[in-house]
């Protein structure tokens, strides 16, 4: 037998979808509203709807790029309705306008200005800054982009009507790069920090890493490892490692590009593991991305974070944590993003630390992450889905046979995944360049560590604008004991500011170092009761002349003096810490000298004696009042020792020298010039080191 079902009680809708001129349209999509019925033309521009309960309806007619249309229609029983339409394209219209720098007013060439929305577009402005978009579909909205290499991203919304859209002059404020890599270092005696930078670079290059190479960590990165135990499933270590596809409870976890990708698994043993970045120069405008397989919102107290520090590691900020975030897992569906403009110019580092919870039992779930990318490459978007599995957990790997598990990612507690809804995926598109604006200078602070955000404490080092990469700070110290840092800021055109860039961290602390030695009398006997000044720090020698003096380290002059002779001050000697300044003295008695007497000239008198090891004693007096001037210079004309540089009263004043440099370094046998300056007085005269 056959069975032979006719339809009946039902309607039928058919018919031609063209454009104007009569073209045929393929592709337009026919529905009934409120209905499951509907049809999509073919390439006759031809549909066909059956069996349709008779009623009235609503038919609409959709193509993208054309007017949709809504019509009316009655569908009679056992009857074929037939419902031609043509569609009209919708109307474009011209978008324009002109990019303009902020600093200047001049058009900017070479801006890229993207609009998204019914259609997505992209130009390039002109020599002028000018651009134009001839045909954008109208009685729609977008949401533009402009960007600009120097210059800050314009974001924003327009509504394109039926008529040509002027979005007129726009202006673009520009970015001050900062300089980078600022370096404090004390000088050798202790008394002065000098403070060194590099130029800012608006060329910073981006910083990406698939883990492709064949050595892990990655050549200059570094890891801190606190679990050494095995693989916990093959190829995946319970600390940061490198590998391939992974095969986690019957699925595959593959890297997203490439051939490889890092992470860790979690453990019951105790895990704060590390993966660190070299330190680099942050791109201007940059932010970062990485592709995460990792689980958001854990309630273990474990912490899956992404950090920076701006002083090689020795602080570390949280830019992102997991556990903080929500959404459960992301199987590599979206990348992390984060906005690092306020890292631009500064010398940083990235860490992906995995930190168990407090009692040390090890982390709850797995991290894996690959394609990381740090720059300030424009923003694409496109969408895409992905299938969300659920998870399993530990208890579950021990009494869930694999069969039953279809997550690819296992993670340590027993969690239904979700599905999750389309996402946006980073593309990165490179931006234009343009040429340097100009760079007028350098401003440069000292602050105390921890006032970085709160720059009205900062002390301001520079009062005029600096065009080297280097200068002094010389109250050193003067300075109360604590933790400073130091500021540089790059000025450019119009007084544009960048943003500070900050040094490493120095400690000032009270150090002391000691002057010792002993005070003679001509013929060699000790003379007792003498007193050795320096710094407002007074000492008394015993019975056998010898002295010390506990002082803060710096340089000094050294006074000693006694009953019956004359005082003697010796310049320049530097005290180093946690070391001992070795300073003799021979007092003469106060009848066989005439430095009381005023001097009646200013006069380098020589020094004695001449040969001399292991020192001399340079001679000179002073009759006004000035700056004085004391130096010792090699034979290639270079400065070996400073000996005096302070002002001097009238008077007759003598300076030993040691045979030392600034550093305290022993100088070798040879022929040496002393040179004294003073006021407009200045003469120079030798003497011999013999060995």
């Amino acid at each position: 037998t056959t069975l032979i079902v006719i339809p009946g009680g039902v309607g039928h809708l058919e018919g031609t979808v063209v454009a104007t001129g009569s073209i045929p349209l393929e592709g337009v999509a026919v529905n009934i509203a409120t209905t499951t019925y509907g049809a999509v033309t073919d390439a006759q521009g031809h549909y066909h709807i059956t069996n349709i309960i008779p009623d009235d309806y609503t038919v609409n007619f959709s193509k993208y790029g054309y007017i949709s249309q809504s019509i009316n229609i009655t569908i009679e029983e056992d009857e074929t309705e037939i419902l031609n339409v043509t569609m009209q394209p919708m109307p474009t219209v011209s978008v324009t306008g002109t990019i303009v720098a902020s600093d200047t007013g001049a058009g900017i060439a070479g801006a890229s200005i993207y609009l998204v929305g019914y259609q997505n577009y992209n130009t390039t402005s002109s020599a002028t800054g000018a651009f134009s978009f001839p045909a954008v579909y109208a009685n729609q909205t977008y949401e533009y982009t402009i960007i600009a290499t120097g210059y800050t991203t314009v974001t924003g919304t327009i509504n394109v009507g039926a008529t040509n859209y002027n979005m007129g002059s726009i202006t673009m404020n520009e970015v001050a790069y900062a300089p980078f890599g600022v370096v404090a270092a004390l000088n050798d005696i202790y008394t002065a920090v000098n403070i060194s930078w590099q130029a800012p670079d608006p060329t910073a290059v981006d910083v990406t890493e698939g883990f492709e190479g064949t050595v892990f960590p990655p050549l200059q990165w570094t890891q801190i490892i606190n679990n050494t135990g095995p693989e916990i499933i093959p190829g995946v270590l319970p600390t940061w490692c490198r590998f391939g596809t992974v095969n986690a409870g019957g699925n595959p976890i593959n890297p997203p590009e490439g051939n490889y990708q890092a992470g860790l698994w979690w453990d019951y043993e105790h895990q704060d593991e590390w993966l660190i970045t070299p330190t680099f120069n942050c791109p201007p405008m940059a932010y970062l991305t990485v592709d995460a397989y990792i689980y958001r919102g854990s309630i273990y107290d474990d912490h899956y974070y992404i950090k920076v520090s701006t002083d090689n590691g020795t602080n570390w900020t949280v830019l992102y944590d997991a556990t903080a975030a929500t959404g459960g897992w992301n199987y590599y569906v979206s990348p992390i993003y984060l906005n690092m403009e306020a890292y631009g110019g500064q010398q940083i580092k990235i860490a992906f630390q995995a930190d168990d919870p407090p009692s040390n039992d090890g982390l709850w779930y797995g991290w894996f992450i690959d394609n990381l990318y740090i720059g300030n490459a424009v923003q694409g978007v496109k969408f895409a889905g992905s299938d969300l599995l659920p998870s399993r957990s530990k208890v579950a790997v021990e009494k869930v046979s694999s069969e039953l598990v279809v997550a690819p990612y296992p993670s340590r507690d027993a969690i239904e995944g979700k599905r999750e809804l389309p996402t946006v995926r980073i593309d990165k598109i490179t931006t234009p360049t343009r040429s340097e604006r100009s760079l007028q200078g350098y401003k440069v602070w000292r602050l105390t560590s921890g006032n970085e955000a709160i720059p009205d404490t900062w002390t301001l080092l520079t009062t005029e604008l600096i065009t080297t990469l280097a200068t002094v700070d010389s109250a050193w110290t003067a300075l109360p004991n604590g933790s400073y840092r130091w500021a540089v800021k790059a000025v450019y055109t119009a007084n544009v500011t960048s943003v500070a860039s900050f040094s490493n961290v120095l400690n000032k602390e009270t150090q002391m170092g000691n002057i010792v030695g002993f005070v003679r009398k001509q013929n060699n006997q000790p003379i007792a009761g003498a007193t050795v000044t320096a710094g407002g720090i007074s000492a008394t020698t015993n019975s056998a002349g010898a002295y010390s003096l506990a002082l803060s380290i710096g340089t000094y002059s050294v006074t000693a003096s006694a009953a019956g002779y004359q005082p003697r001050t010796i310049d320049g000697v530097v005290v180093l810490p946690n070391q001992n300044t070795t300073l003799n003295f021979v007092l003469d008695p106060v009848a066989n000298e005439d430095e009381y007497l005023p001097a009646v000239s200013t006069e380098l008198i020589g020094n004695y004696p001449n040969p001399f090891n292991p020192e001399t004693t340079i001679a000179y007096s002073i009759k006004d009042r000035c700056k004085v001037h004391l130096e010792v210079y090699n034979l290639k004309g270079q400065l070996v020792r400073t000996l005096v540089n302070e002002e001097k009263a009238n008077g007759h004043y003598k300076a030993v020298f040691n045979a030392k440099d600034e550093k305290g370094n022993t100088l070798s046998s040879g022929i040496y010039f002393y040179r004294l300056q003073a006021g407009n007085y200045v003469s120079t005269q030798k003497m011999l080191l013999m060995e």
